[in-house]
């Protein structure tokens, strides 16, 4: 019973999201459910009347009116069926939004090690988003309709009943069969569904592959489209095999419940006439009757029984949900400021990432004193970036302790996030206007147009504005109306600004977002920046060494360790890694002065 805790939690979110019109359209089915029951009394009404007219002509009146009540039910169930549809396609729209505003706002508040796939979860954002929000959210709808086919499903059985009650013992019995089924088939459905969503996930990557920017350039110039065919065709035939599989044997069963089915209505019919041939008083108004009430609460019964199922079935669906929803959340306290100072330390800090083996950070050990210009290098995959993740508090370290001013950093998100300005490797390029791709890093603050652009004068990213027709409002971004999309530098540029836009903010940090432009380019960009940082710290992440002569201090990364740790002199003195990293990359640098000149 404790998973159907969650079906009145679903119970109590749906009456939630669903508007108060439709609740009213909802509650007025109750009523409208006994019409079932009404048109069949009304019908045999209506053939008694015809019938009598060859003995009473003078009974017209009487039986055009019945046959006007007679249209009259129908049209009130046919025009309250298509208000009840109109509202209901209002409610899957409010339904949509709602969970989409829900899923955004929880995927923004987990610990970032499940964005990357911690415990199966993409799979079980996937499953939920597909099939077990939709039911949770539609779980009222459920139960009106539930209570509906209850009222329909006992009027009609009264009326059955007082003419033979093996009418409908024999109705309900025969819907037996398809019941069982539809439990057996949704149980397989659902464990379908869980078990290979996996392999449908498969599948629609390398369907999508064809419809994303970045990955059509390469499709296209490698002439990749038959390799990427063949791979989505052969995983899909794979999981649409699985799926078929499940769909023969459900159409069999179906069938034979079809068969089971419609033979049994056949035989009402021959009882009915059965009864009215040994009792003709019964008259054409019973044939009638029995004939529609027959098939309604053959229909009634089935669908009530069935939807009866369905809730304990969808119960699992339910919990998938509300589960996923528990998942553990960032510690975040939005009424706290940031540091005045900020005094980094790392200690003994290991790190595995999710689903691997190998320690991204291996007993790293660090001070950075706050208004320090730091150089963070080392090779690919040495460590750098797995250091500002931690840095920032998206990941918590394994062992050891990572704080800023002795408060362990994912115990204190709020204050340090606020101390921290960050461009990451990946750098979202809003699609918006150029302003609030600069103010979307500080929203609250208050500003005026001459401090945005004089900040872009001193990042170079005023060209950028200068080539805009309507300045800081032209929408950028490839969805924009003029196809009006940066180019990579331009971006690069937006981006610093962003940054150095976070006006409280006491660290910067540059991760690796020039890697893209060469060498003396990124170490020009990585120049400007720290003299913009002034009196803030940052910390330039970079594994080209163009940025060592901005900085107070390198930090030289290798297998997830800091191995070096000192001025540029000093670390060309011992002729360690960082030595041999710099003669190596000397070249590229050999007609500027972006590294320092060493004298022999």
């Amino acid at each position: 019973m404790h998973k159907f805790k969650y079906f009145f939690r679903a119970i109590a979110l749906s009456v939630k999201i669903k508007s108060p019109i439709s609740m009213i359209i909802s509650i007025i089915g109750f009523g409208i459910a006994f019409l079932p029951m009404l048109i069949s009394l009304q019908l045999a009404v209506f053939t008694d009347g015809v019938q009598g007219l060859f003995n009473n002509p003078d009974t017209l009146n009487t039986v055009l009116f019945s046959f006007a009540f007679l249209a009259m039910l129908y049209i009130t169930q046919t025009c309250f069926s298509f208000v009840q549809n109109y509202y209901s396609g209002k409610d899957s729209a409010r339904i949509g939004r709602y969970l989409k505003e829900q899923m955004m706002q929880f995927l923004s508040s987990i610990p970032y090690k499940y964005i990357e796939n911690h415990d199966n979860f993409r799979e079980k954002v996937d499953f939920v988003n597909s099939f077990a929000a939709g039911k949770t959210t539609g779980s009222i709808v459920y139960i009106f309709n539930w209570i509906a086919n209850i009222i329909s499903f006992v009027s009609i059985s009264f009326i059955l009943f007082n003419i033979n009650p093996w009418i409908v013992f024999i109705l309900i019995v025969t819907c037996i069969p398809a019941v069982i089924l539809s439990r057996l088939q949704q149980d397989e459905t659902y464990r379908h569904r869980t078990k290979f969503m996996k392999e449908g996930m498969f599948v629609l990557t390398y369907s999508e592959a064809c419809r994303r920017n970045e990955a059509m350039k390469e499709i296209r110039f490698l002439g990749l489209y038959p390799h990427i065919k063949e791979k989505w065709h052969n995983l899909g035939a794979s999981w649409v095999a699985k799926k078929n599989k499940i769909i023969r044997k459900h159409v069999i069963f179906n069938s034979i419940a079809d068969l089971l089915h419609n033979g049994v209505y056949l035989f009402i019919v021959l009882f009915t006439v059965w009864e009215i041939f040994n009792d003709p008083t019964k008259g054409l108004g019973t044939f009638m009757l029995v004939i529609a009430a027959a098939g309604q609460l053959q229909g009634i019964t089935t669908t009530l029984f069935i939807n009866t199922v369905g809730i304990f079935t969808d119960v699992k669906y339910i919990e998938d949900f509300f589960v996923l929803l528990e998942t553990e959340k960032e510690n975040i306290d939005d009424t706290q400021t940031g540091f005045d100072d900020v005094h980094i330390t790392f200690d003994q800090v290991s790190f595995t990432y999710p689903n691997s083996e190998h320690k991204a950070l291996d007993g790293l050990t660090v001070n950075i004193r706050q208004g320090e210009k730091i150089a963070v290098v080392g090779a690919n995959g040495s460590g750098k970036s797995t250091f500002v993740n931690l840095l920032c508090g998206l990941y918590a370290p394994d062992s050891g302790t990572a704080k800023i001013n002795d408060i362990e950093i994912t115990q204190n998100l709020s204050r340090v996030r606020r101390s921290l300005s960050v461009i990451f490797q990946k750098f979202c390029q809003y699609q918006d206007t150029l302003r609030n791709n600069i103010k979307i890093s500080d929203p609250t603050r208050a500003d005026e147009d001459s401090e945005i652009l004089a900040l872009m004068r001193r990042t170079g990213a005023d060209e950028v504005v200068k080539s805009q027709e309507k300045a800081l409002d032209e929408m950028i971004g490839i969805f924009s109306e003029k196809g009006n999309n940066l180019s990579g530098g331009q971006w690069q540029k937006v981006a610093i600004t962003r940054a150095l836009f976070r006006q409280k903010a006491r660290v910067y940090i540059l991760d690796e977002p020039t890697a893209s432009l060469d060498p003396v380019l990124e170490a020009n960009i990585y120049r400007n920046f720290a003299s913009l940082a002034e009196d803030k710290t940052a910390i330039l992440v970079s594994h080209r060494l163009g940025i060592t002569s901005v900085v107070d201090r390198i930090l030289v990364f290798d297998n997830g360790k800091i191995v070096e740790d000192g001025s540029f002199i000093d670390l060309i003195k011992r002729n360690g890694v960082f030595a041999k990293m710099y003669q190596a990359q000397a070249k590229w640098y050999i007609e500027e002065t972006t590294l320092p000149i060493i004298e022999s």
